[in-house]
């Protein structure tokens, strides 16, 4: 920890999650995952904060969940999401309806490879529906100095930066990743395939890249 830094104690994270909360349950579940590299641990609290519109009625949201490469379950023998670098993520999925506004939820983060890895490198993120590309991005982050203070444990060099300054794949310690959005509106009742290609870097030793993805459909149900 650098001597002489006022390091935050706690840290407020605000994000819109309307489209992932349905209108037809009576109960939801909502899970945290916080991968730790600091023996003290985190503690998170949550907070929902709701603002009905009374004179809109009610939509039939659309929400179905595709794809999570995140290993929560490292523990259990859960592999990491590194199988871009050979392959590619495909899936079939149906809509069973006729869905209004519909669109991808789609969150992308790179990790690992230390100095060549794809964490600290830019790469190419496609996704293919029905074999034609609808989305393609370099996710990258040059911002994550900003949030230096939101990361005392963070390793530090004799040249005054913290690891936690370096630009990364999409995401910065102790900041939010929020969800590129995809527009699907052509998509029409039925079966069809998803692929997510990523241009993962090569294994060095001991050493592997990895990405954290994850893909949401959502949208309103006419």
């Amino acid at each position: 920890m650098i001597a002489g830094y006022h390091w935050s104690d706690s840290v407020v994270y605000k994000q819109d999650v309307s489209a992932l909360i349905p209108t037809n349950e009576n109960e939801i579940w909502i899970g945290a995952y916080i991968g730790n590299y600091d023996k003290g641990g985190h503690k998170v609290s949550l907070e929902l904060d709701f603002y009905p519109e009374a004179e809109q009625p009610i939509s039939n949201k659309y929400i179905a969940p595709l794809f999570n490469t995140v290993n929560i379950l490292e523990a259990a023998g859960q592999n990491y999401g590194k199988l871009f670098e050979n392959d590619s993520l495909k899936m079939q999925f149906e809509i069973p309806d006729l869905i209004k506004d519909l669109q991808l939820l789609f969150t992308t983060t790179g990790h690992g490879g230390w100095e060549n890895g794809d964490e600290f490198n830019p790469k190419l993120n496609q996704i293919f529906v029905d074999g034609k590309s609808v989305f393609q991005i370099t996710p990258w982050r040059t911002d994550c100095g900003t949030y230096r203070l939101h990361n005392p444990a963070s390793g530090n060099f004799p040249d005054g930066l913290s690891s936690s300054d370096f630009s990364r794949s999409n995401w910065c310690p102790g900041a939010l990743t929020p969800p590129y959005l995809v527009p699907l509106k052509n998509l029409t009742k039925g079966i069809h395939t998803l692929q997510v290609v990523i241009d993962q870097g090569k294994s060095e030793g001991g050493s592997f890249s990895h990405w954290c993805i994850s893909g949401v459909l959502v949208g309103n149900k006419k």
